[in-house]
Order: C-alpha cells, then sequence, then structure tokens
C-alpha cells in the first residue's frame, strides 16, 4: 500500500468571480454539471483501498457555488471510509460564497480554508476586493484556520513585498505564484510576469521576511524553499518534489489527470467509472505522455546545480513555458534563482555563526532544529 495521495476535487467548473487569469475559459467554466455523489463516493473507496492516508483539496471553478448541503454529504461519504483520522481536507475559494454556517462547519471537519485574494492588488486579477479583505479580517479576528494565495501578475509583481507587510499586518498567511500562460492568461499574455522582474520582487519580499524578527506568518514558497536548503523537502512543494503518482485530479464528468493547473487534454488519464483500482489511472497512456516528456526534461535537468532541490520543476509549468520536455522556462528561471538565493542566505547563518535573534522565528526555529539534530533533516 503506497503512503499517501493528494487529490485535488474540482466538483464544478462554474464560478461566481471569472478572474482575468484563470485556469479554465469562460466556456469551460459555463459548461455546467457537478460531479455525482455516485463518482466521488467510488474516489473515496478506490483511494481507502491503496492508500493509508490522503488530503483532499476542493477547487474549480469556485466549489463554493455549490450548496452547503453537498459538502456536508461529500464530507459523510469520505469519512464513511476514511473514518475521521487518515485525511484532511481544503477548500480553495475565491471567498465570495464563504458564509458563517459554512466556516463553522469547516471548523467542526477541520477542514482547511484557502481564500484566493492578492490584498492591495486584488483588483488587477479580480473583483469585489473589498468585501474579500472585509472576510479575510473577520477570520483572522476570530482566529480561524485558513491561508491566502495571491497570485503574481505582471503589474504586481514588483509589489510583493507590499502583499506581504499586508498580510502580516493582518495575521493571514500567504502563498504567492506567478500567472502562467494557460488558460484565460493564454489569450492575456500581458499579465504574465516578466520573470527578471518577479525574481527581484520575490528576492526583495524573501528577504524582509527572512531578517524580519517580528513576522507573524510562514510565507509561501520561501518557507518551504528554507526548508528544501535545509534537507527536508515538502510534499506540499508539489513542483519541486517529484509529484507525479502523488497527485490526482479528478474532475465533474469523472475524468482523472495528473494535474489540476490546466492540464491539457493530451494528458487525459481515463475517468473514474472505468477503473477498479486508483493505481490504474498511473497505467494509461495520458499518463505515459507525462512522464515522458517529464523524464525528458529532468535528464536535460541534472548538470544543474540545484536539480536535487528541485527534481527539474513543474511539468505543467514547462508545458505552456518552453515544452514539457525541456527546461529553463520562466517558472525554472525563477525557482532557480530564488532558491540559490535563499540557500546562499540560509547557509550564511549557519556558516557565520549569525545572531539568531535577529531573524523571522519560523526560520530561527528550523535552523536550530538543524543545528540540535541533524539527523532530523536527513544529514
Amino acid at each position: 500500500m503506497s503512503r499517501f495521495l493528494s487529490v485535488i476535487i474540482k466538483p464544478t467548473l462554474a464560478c461566481n468571480m471569472g478572474c482575468r487569469h484563470c485556469y479554465h475559459t469562460p466556456e469551460e467554466r459555463s459548461s455546467g454539471g457537478r460531479i455525482s455523489f455516485e463518482r466521488l463516493e467510488k474516489l473515496f473507496r478506490l483511494v481507502s483501498e491503496e492508500y493509508d492516508g490522503a488530503w483532499f483539496i476542493w477547487h474549480g471553478g469556485e466549489p463554493l457555488t455549490l450548496p452547503f448541503s453537498f459538502f456536508k454529504k461529500a464530507i459523510e461519504l469520505q469519512e464513511k471510509y476514511f473514518g475521521t483520522g487518515k485525511v484532511g481536507n481544503t477548500i480553495q475559494t475565491n471567498g465570495l460564497a464563504l458564509d458563517n454556517r459554512m466556516v463553522k462547519f469547516c471548523k467542526e471537519k477541520m477542514i482547511n480554508i484557502g481564500i484566493s485574494h492578492e490584498g492591495p492588488c486584488a483588483d488587477i486579477l479580480r473583483h469585489d476586493g473589498r468585501r474579500i479583505e472585509d472576510l479575510i479580517v473577520g477570520l483572522s479576528d476570530k482566529e480561524r484556520a485558513f491561508a491566502v494565495s495571491a497570485t503574481i501578475s505582471k503589474e504586481s509583481q514588483s509589489r510583493q513585498a507590499e502583499i506581504y507587510d499586508h498580510f502580516n499586518g493582518i495575521g493571514a498567511s500567504i502563498s504567492m505564484v506567478p500567472v502562467i500562460p494557460a488558460g484565460c492568461a493564454a489569450k492575456n499574455p500581458g499579465l504574465v510576469p516578466d520573470p527578471d522582474e518577479y525574481i527581484r520582487g520575490s528576492i526583495e519580499v524573501f528577504d524582509k521576511w527572512f531578517n524580519d524578527p517580528d513576522a507573524r506568518i510562514p510565507l509561501a514558497p520561501h518557507y518551504l524553499y528554507v526548508l528544501t536548503a535545509l534537507g527536508d523537502p515538502q510534499p506540499s512543494d508539489c513542483a519541486h518534489t517529484s509529484c507525479l503518482t502523488k497527485w490526482v485530479c479528478i474532475y465533474p464528468n469523472g475524468d482523472l489527470y495528473p494535474c489540476a493547473k490546466a492540464c491539457p487534454e493530451e494528458f487525459r488519464m481515463c475517468s473514474i467509472d472505468g477503473i477498479s483500482h486508483m493505481s490504474d489511472a498511473f497505467r494509461t497512456d495520458g499518463f505515459a505522455r507525462m512522464l515522458k516528456g517529464s523524464i525528458e526534461r529532468r535528464a536535460k535537468c541534472q548538470s544543474c546545480d540545484i536539480y536535487d532541490y528541485c527534481q527539474g520543476g513543474c511539468s505543467i509549468d514547462a508545458y505552456y513555458q518552453c515544452g514539457i520536455g525541456n527546461r529553463d522556462g520562466d517558472s525554472c528561471r525563477i525557482y532557480r534563482d530564488v532558491f540559490r538565493h535563499v540557500k546562499k542566505e540560509v547557509d550564511a547563518v549557519i556558516s557565520e555563526k549569525k545572531d539568531l535573534s535577529r531573524l523571522n522565528p519560523m526560520v530561527r526555529d528550523a535552523i536550530l532544529g538543524k543545528l540540535v539534530n541533524p539527523m532530523i533533516n536527513g544529514v
């Protein structure tokens, strides 16, 4: 039995916002339909039969366009096969339909809430920024478990430090990712950041966060990069931990893909309706095509000094930026330059025995763990 599987569930592609960079085109989002409970139950059963545990990420579209009763029954079906201790859940939402009843339910069922929002830059890609801002402040005041995901566009690429300051002030954990030229952004290439400017902004926000002894929040992906630099790569950093066979995505019609990130039709694995075991999905032609391209790219990457840290990067990013079998797309350049900077700073703290009290407390604890017990990080 395999240890763990991350499953992205797209219960609907419908959305109540229509972000400019969305992975799904307006035609896809207006197609209607939602995943059936029969397919959900089969998904839960198949995963429970082959895996010790799983993490389910409810995505879309906008998952909360579906009624509360849908999630109530969906979690009941999940608990039928997993109980309450072998799985985790995250709902990724734009926040427009997140009400008190759903927040209470998420707290009761220990479901993480991820809110897509860019704070002071929210109106670049989305609408109703003020309304979502009020929601986030309210959740912070009530000490609810949630995190914010900010998508960085060309217009906000130099404002990453400003976004961090904003959410650090609120006390809301933040992750930042760049727009990629897929879905709606493929038709709006002006949204895609310039890699050099994005790198500058990303290093600037890292330095601010790394050297902030009063930091209240983790900053992703930079905190994950710190852990990786210390020898403790995190599976949640799916783009840099060889995600293939460890992640799967299900669409409303039951189709399975190896990734939720605008995964093209050529990588469609199968329908859940036609398999008897979850592992069958990883023996399909669609998955083989994804794997072949990834192996070709990784062979070209192995001469790079950070290959052991990135494992060749994200296959879908590469597909849209330079071809799945090739290296040196924008995401590759961004990770390479930002990670090298992160590692240089972490190594300098250790080798120069810098005053840890001047560092971010999360960084300080990670470095202390490495120094006190190096075997914790596999060294």
